[in-house]
């Protein structure tokens, strides 16, 4: 895979050196089809096939991590590795707007209900029985690790990315994976007792039954009613 990579490069010719390979790579990653998890030449091989400095190949990389295509790890076993983590420059835009105060919690909860009651709709006119196996299996999950708060937040992440999925939209997996990631970063994790997990993975099983049974408004009240959570939980832990 490496010696694949280095043989489609070739050597920038212009200005800004950094955003030319970069933009090679990124190239390279989408349309060769590379799978994630694989990892990239090192940055000594990079530089040397492209007949610059490490300093420049590592800015590029930097570019790229920041882009959501690659993750930079350190230590022995690290080096840059392919992740297609599409979303983060929209989560980082969003997140920016969101410290320098000209967005707010409330512009995000208004904003996960509507893309999230749509993605379920437009989820329960293409969900196969494969998609329900799938979606239990993720609701379960939650149970099975109950008192642990950190793979509660990946587990409900799972579903709801899950659901945007089966749209076969894209953008919106994406934005429904950017709210979520933000609102996370932003509520206290102590909240999410053992209670409040129980109660989301009721609320999914309803979710998940509704669908089974195409009922697409129900679907939609139901998503209404568990992203309101959400902001609950804040107003919540704010007093």
């Amino acid at each position: 895979m490496k010696g694949k990579v280095l043989h489609l490069l070739v050597p920038p010719t212009k200005e800004r050196l950094p955003d030319r390979i970069a933009a090679q790579i990124k190239a390279i990653i989408l349309s060769e089809d590379i799978q994630e998890g694989q990892r990239l030449p090192s940055e000594r091989e990079l530089a040397d096939r492209l007949q610059v400095s490490r300093t420049v190949v590592r800015e590029a990389l930097r570019s790229l991590e920041q882009a959501g295509l690659i993750e930079i790890r350190a230590g022995s076993r690290g080096g840059s590795f392919v992740t297609y983590n599409l979303y983060k420059p929209f989560f980082n835009s969003i997140y920016d707007l969101f410290q320098s105060g000209k967005l707010t919690l409330h512009h995000f909860y208004e904003a996960r209900k509507a893309v999230e009651c749509f993605s379920i709709k437009m989820a329960v006119q293409n969900v196969t029985a494969k998609d329900l196996q799938k979606l239990r299996r993720i609701n379960k999950k939650m149970l099975d690790d109950l008192h642990d708060k950190t793979k509660f937040r990946k587990n409900n992440m799972d579903f709801h990315v899950a659901i945007a999925e089966m749209t076969g939209n894209p953008l919106i997996k994406l934005m429904v994976r950017s709210l979520i990631e933000l609102l996370n970063m932003v509520l206290p994790k102590s909240c999410q007792s053992p209670e409040f997990i129980k109660a989301t993975y009721e609320r999914h099983e309803e979710i998940i039954k509704a669908m089974r049974n195409q009922d697409v408004s129900l679907c939609e009240k139901l998503m209404a009613i568990d992203t309101e959570y959400t902001e609950k939980l804040t107003l919540e832990s704010a007093t």
